[in-house]
């Protein structure tokens, strides 16, 4: 499939240049990281929430990072819910399921980008199926999403690569 309709054209119509990254296939960020042998500081996962309301936001932040779901609730003063796959579908409809690009913008979405994305020179981001990534200047992220909030609303979470000393005998070890 390669990079989705509706991204590429938007990419395109900015006038941004990327480049494409293919690697095996992977679901989940963390997992896509690891098979694209690049740093998950560097792989921005995308996450939809919605309010009560149905208003939609994409939030953007760094693979390793989970959502302060308490925090994002002050900043918009809402009580925010993830998205079902099922929506998800819908308005992601030229993706395949779980390979959502962070820019949310070219879907109509307003988007979140956690501060923490700033810390590195090149992002990469979902290209709309489980084998490519588009890899960006930062600044060209930030240039996309130049009219989207940002803020610290995520946390590092400790990710656990191995498995308990007693399975690693009998053959287990990841």
């Amino acid at each position: 499939m390669g990079v989705a309709a509706t991204l590429e054209k938007f990419l395109k119509d900015k006038d941004i240049p990327f480049s494409l990254l293919e690697h095996a296939y992977a679901e989940g960020s963390f997992n896509t990281a690891k098979v694209a042998n690049i740093d998950d500081h560097c792989l921005v996962k995308a996450v939809l929430v919605r309010d009560e309301d149905f208003h939609y936001m994409l939030c953007a932040l760094p693979t390793h990072n989970k959502i302060l779901r308490h925090t994002l609730n002050q900043i918009f003063d809402r009580h925010l819910e993830l998205v079902d796959e099922e929506e998800l579908q819908k308005i992601f409809d030229d993706c395949a399921p779980g390979a959502i690009p962070a820019i949310g913008t070219a879907y109509g979405l307003d988007v979140i980008w956690d501060e923490d994305l700033l810390s590195q020179s090149e992002l990469y981001i979902e290209a709309g199926d489980h084998i490519h990534l588009i890899k960006i200047p930062t600044s060209s992220f930030t240039q996309l999403l130049s009219n989207a909030m940002h803020d610290k609303f995520s946390a590092y979470r400790k990710r656990h690569t191995s498995l308990p000393k007693k399975y690693i005998h009998q053959g287990y070890e990841l």
